[in-house]
């Protein structure tokens, strides 16, 4: 069997995520849900039910009054936002779990994602993305290399003569993964996010981050957004995720954003206060 087939197998073979996260899915799907359906499903699972509202109470989100109602978080955030907070608090509390392994350091890799999730969302708030989607930048770049976690886990030494090899070749982390595993981080993250039924434009983010040129027309500005994020990351050095050498990003990419890439000069700051305030997120997902 290829090593690509190999870890499609793996990928097929690993748990769905839990059952609430599946029907908070299911819920948020039909545009005639109303908070109160959320509600009924969230307040089954007392562990989600206290993380929502502690995402909800965070710094991260700066609300003024203590939330204690689920329905009233449901509203004052938009069914969106509670549902790609359950989805990445799901997903975190999965993959955080598997951390014995030597090819990745996952503190800088969990870092690393989480810079690309909070630049996501700058970028999307100065492309005037509405505010109550742009949590689907910062999810999406918190979870677009989450496929790296399942090349790690099960071929960690191989996975670190492949960081290796890119870094002494000066290419980017994904061309070497093809050459050695017949495929990349990014579709296998995809094949993960397929595999837990999430959204398709999250999907398409994270098996598109390398290849944004390919993105259907309605999920282009997303996976630019992932995109740029992902280089930008790379190349200031914001955690690690066993890549040093940053994708040069395509025009294009830049002309869907409606930015130049000095656009981003000077964010540094931001994006290290903006991470200090999100690690919630990592926070919570490790008490699962």
């Amino acid at each position: 069997m290829s090593l690509e087939k190999n870890i499609e197998k793996i990928i097929d073979s690993m748990p769905s995520l839990p059952i609430t996260v599946a029907k908070i899915i299911e819920i948020t799907k039909n545009p005639q849900s109303t908070p109160s359906d959320l509600n009924k499903v969230i307040t089954l699972d007392p562990v989600l039910t206290a993380k929502v509202l502690k995402l909800v109470n965070s710094a991260y989100y700066s609300l003024s009054n203590q939330i204690t109602s689920i329905v009233k978080a449901i509203i004052l955030l938009g069914i969106n936002t509670i549902k790609n907070l359950s989805i990445s608090t799901a997903v975190l509390g999965t993959m955080r779990k598997k951390t014995g392994t030597t090819a990745l350091n996952m503190d800088g890799f969990w870092r690393h994602c989480l810079a690309v999730g909070v630049t996501a969302r700058d970028i999307a708030a100065r492309i005037g993305v509405d505010p109550k989607l742009r949590d689907e930048y910062f999810i999406a770049g918190m979870l677009h290399d989450i496929g790296k976690i399942v090349i790690n886990e099960h071929f960690s030494d191989r996975y670190l003569q492949t960081i290796h090899g890119a870094d002494s070749a000066r290419v980017s982390l994904w061309k070497k993964e093809l050459e050695l595993f017949e495929t990349d981080h990014a579709r296998a993250g995809r094949l993960v996010a397929e595999k837990w039924q999430l959204s398709p434009p999250l999907a398409e983010a994270i098996g598109l981050h390398h290849s944004p040129l390919e993105a259907s027309p309605e999920n282009k500005r997303l996976v630019a957004a992932i995109a740029a994020a992902d280089a930008f990351c790379i190349e200031n050095e914001v955690g690690f995720s066993g890549n040093r050498i940053p994708d040069s990003i395509p025009d294009e990419v830049w002309q869907t954003l409606g930015l130049k890439e000095d656009d981003l000069f000077g964010i540094e700051d931001t994006i290290n206060e903006e991470l200090e305030r999100a690690s919630v997120f990592l926070r919570i997902s490790e008490k699962a």
